[in-house]
């Protein structure tokens, strides 16, 4: 697949709150390998290690394992909560890892950035990819009070890219809550699944234009998954 960027301008809607509490990441069809700082070497016929960002990527921060679990929402989307994509059976191998990128002006503040990339036998990622879309249509989630209700807003695909929306109630100490707003984009990469999310920081909602550029960096350097 040509590596692209989505167009500035997003125009599509959809919304989130996820069906269930967080799922685990699948692991009983894929081995899922966590990046250190620097990312991991692969195993033979898995996803190399050049094939994920890497610091020079994030304004040079440095990758840290995602534990299993954590923030599986976007590993991949699943609206659905702990509903299993049949795809998920077709995952070869899987890494999952976490950035704290700084903010783009000095003393701003920083962003979670989250990736995961699945790589599969052939025909699964396009599974994958449209399991996902018909998830992100069964489940479009919305805002309670619960802290797992997420609402999902599909706000720009194509065939085989989405950018996604999740808004959340949050409340930070005595405040109010209030709706914070995440960004992640899916990508399908030959028979691979990429996923980068900017969860932002704590009451501090992401950035829509780093996960723009972001998925674009992540869809190079997973093209090279041989």
């Amino acid at each position: 697949m040509q590596t692209r960027g989505f167009p500035l301008a997003a125009v599509l809607s959809l919304a989130l709150a996820a069906c269930g509490s967080d799922v685990p990441d699948p692991s009983s069809a894929a081995s899922v390998t966590s990046a250190s700082a620097s990312p991991p070497a692969a195993s033979a016929g898995g996803i190399p290690a050049g094939a994920v960002l890497q610091p020079s990527d994030v304004r040079d921060a440095e990758a840290a394992p995602l534990d299993q679990g954590l923030h599986a929402h976007v590993r991949p989307l699943r609206p659905c909560g702990d509903d299993r994509y049949p795809s998920d059976e077709t995952r070869t191998d899987a890494v999952a890892m976490r950035f704290i990128v700084p903010g783009a002006e000095a003393n701003s503040t920083p962003s979670v950035v989250t990736e995961f990339v699945g790589l599969h036998s052939s025909g699964g990622a396009a599974a994958q990819f449209a399991e996902i879309s018909a998830a992100l249509q069964k489940c479009p989630g919305g805002l309670g009070s619960g802290a797992d209700e997420r609402r999902w807003t599909v706000l720009d695909s194509d065939d085989d890219s989405m950018l996604v929306r999740i808004d959340q109630r949050y409340a930070y100490a005595d405040q109010t809550p209030e709706t914070v707003s995440n960004f992640a984009a899916l990508s399908r990469v030959g028979d691979a699944i990429v996923v980068v999310a900017d969860l932002g920081w704590e009451n501090m909602g992401g950035s829509e234009d780093l996960v723009r550029s972001l998925i674009t960096k992540a869809e190079e350097r997973a093209s090279t998954i041989g």
